[in-house]
């Protein structure tokens, strides 16, 4: 952490630990002045109590008041450092380049952590700056009870067994800490349900308020027994501590006491002593208190480490295949079989299956059949467990994903609501044009959008209302900027649409579908792409080309839908149904 703070603000951390180093050295300087200045009144001699006494406001003073300007440069150097972790964070949990390890529940424990760690490391420089001046204090304090008896040292040697108990009893915290990770996790999310504006009406009406308190108390209960038993025994280590400093403090005093009555140690002595003892236990509670902090950090700046550690592991050899230029004559699934992360069953199962370049295929099955799955492995979001994915006769294997995925397009179910201005929401989508007016209003057009943005007022208008006055929209109108969204990329191999209408009512839906067919064209014609989309709305499945029918992660028909109904198959019979479902 001092390595990034010097890296950050070196100036910062330097003037801060200079300021704070001097004023831990005037501490026990006090004492030595009031020891002298004892001297001084017992001998007699009133001028050499005064500069004394002088000498020990001064240092009393340079304590106070370096300790308060070292806090404003630390405090602001713990600013820089809190941006900086956060942004580390942001590049750590994006560090890979599939989504295997973000399905992981362990893995969303792990970075539940690590947001805590932040808030707890960003004030591990200011702690560990004073816990260097506490150790710059404690060596002084030795030297000086060094030079009155060698006995003294028994005082500050005893003053470790804190430190060690200490950092013992910090153990046991941060390990119930880790195990408690999924209640904490649990709690976190159901403080998030109950007190988002969109989850009130269901509440409200199911009249579910008090369940979701009792979840929260039945968490809460089984969390604070866990840390109860811990930090009893985290108590009683630190009291431990605690007690044995506490007998070596009255055995110097009693020492230096049976030397002042020996004739060998002055009552200026006795005064030193009984002073740096104290100040000795007033440092010995800081830094305890400190090192807790720092240990905590510690913990903190091992999981990024880990976490740094494993992005570099599952990076794998660098992949200089390039990626496609154009379809070729399709893309190409050849045996292909997925396994989720910690999952015992296989997603999809030998799918084999050509898509034809220029064309429109739309998946089709009941939930959980492995449409979405498919997607997410064509847009190289997840590798394929065995089989292979050929783009124009090139292996995806062997194309960096990030590269493959500037190919592709797509809007997913469970999209986005990017909380920016709607120019900043939109261009996004394509971060080269992300200022581009011109590029955004296309996208804008194109989706159909024009009207909404006329609406909340321009490309600079602010979207959503999470941290500021912006415009509140509709599941149906923030699907449609997110439509926009996928609509920046003009000439993509590959456009995927996920559910597109699933959020809009029947007239948007069919504007949506317009542009859908328009954009479809356009890929079709300028690129040779093929435009994958979901969707359980069977009368846009007849816009398709080409559809593929899904049934517990196979594909058991693929053909037009004229040639599916006629077959008189598992298509026929969804289709059959949800006319059916119309007519009555």
């Amino acid at each position: 952490m001092f390595v990034l703070g010097w890296r950050l603000d070196r100036g910062r951390l330097l003037a801060g630990a200079g300021m704070l180093l001097l004023a831990a050295l005037a501490t026990p300087a006090v004492a030595v002045s009031l020891g002298w200045l004892v001297d001084g009144v017992a001998a007699g001699q009133p001028d050499l109590a005064v500069r004394w006494a002088v000498v020990a406001a001064g240092a009393l003073g340079i304590e106070l008041t370096l300790d308060n300007f070292a806090h404003i440069y630390y405090f602001e150097l713990s600013e820089l450092t809190d941006e900086q972790l956060n942004r580390d964070l942001i590049r750590l949990v994006n560090g890979t380049s599939r989504l295997d390890r973000r399905d992981d529940p362990a893995f969303g424990d792990r970075i539940d952590l690590l947001r805590q760690d932040v808030l707890q490391m960003r004030m591990t420089v200011q702690s560990g700056l004073q816990l260097g001046a506490i150790v710059a204090q404690v060596l002084f304090t030795t030297v000086l009870l060094a030079t009155l008896s060698p006995v003294l040292l028994v005082l500050p040697i005893v003053a470790l067994a804190p430190i060690f108990l200490g950092q013992r009893a910090e153990q046991i915290l941060q390990v119930t800490r880790e195990e408690q990770s999924p209640t904490t996790r649990s709690i976190r999310h159901l403080r998030l349900l109950t007190t988002n504006p969109a989850s009130h009406k269901e509440i409200q009406i199911a009249g579910s308020a008090a369940y979701f308190v009792a979840q929260q108390d039945r968490l809460l209960g089984a969390y604070g027994s866990a840390m109860r038993r811990a930090q009893g025994r985290h108590a009683l280590l630190m009291a431990g501590g605690q007690v044995l400093f506490a007998l070596a403090y009255v055995g110097s005093v009693l020492w230096v006491y049976t030397m002042g009555r020996r004739g060998e140690a002055s009552i200026g002595d006795v005064v030193l002593v009984v002073s740096l003892a104290t100040q000795i236990g007033a440092q010995m509670a800081s830094g305890l208190d400190l090192l807790g902090v720092v240990h905590r950090s510690a913990a903190g700046v091992r999981r990024f480490f880990a976490l740094e550690r494993e992005n570099s592991a599952g990076a794998g050899p660098a992949m200089d295949t390039p990626a496609p230029a154009s379809v070729g004559d399709g893309i190409c699934l050849e045996a292909v079989g997925f396994t989720y992360p910690g999952a015992a069953a296989e997603t999809l199962h030998d799918v084999d299956l050509r898509l034809p370049a220029g064309r429109s295929v739309a998946l089709v099955g009941e939930n959980g059949a492995g449409k979405s799955t498919l997607i997410a492995l064509l847009l190289g979001l997840y590798a394929p467990t065995r089989g292979r994915l050929l783009v124009n006769g090139v292996d995806l294997a062997e194309v960096s994903p990030e590269l493959w995925r500037t190919r592709v397009a797509a809007l997913f179910q469970d999209f986005a609501k990017v909380e920016l201005s709607l120019q900043h929401s939109v261009g996004i989508g394509n971060l080269p044009e992300v200022e581009s007016r011109e590029a955004v209003g296309v996208a804008v057009e194109r989706a159909g959008a024009d009207v909404l943005a006329e609406r909340v007022g321009g490309p600079d208008a602010l979207l959503g209302m999470a941290y500021g006055d912006g415009q509140d929209l509709s599941g149906g109108q923030w699907q449609r900027v997110g439509f926009a969204r996928t609509l920046m990329r003009t000439r993509p191999l590959l456009l995927a649409l996920d559910e597109p209408a699933s959020a809009l009512d029947a007239m948007a839906e069919q504007r949506l579908v317009d542009a859908y067919q328009a954009m479809a064209k356009e890929v079709a014609v300028m690129v040779g792409g093929v435009t994958l989309f979901v969707t359980h709305r069977l009368s846009t499945v007849r816009l398709a080309d080409l559809v593929v029918v899904l049934d517990g992660g196979r594909i058991v028909e693929q053909g037009t839908h004229d040639e599916l109904v006629a077959l008189d198959g598992r298509y026929a019979q969804l289709y059959a149904s949800q006319a059916r479902a119309y007519a009555d």
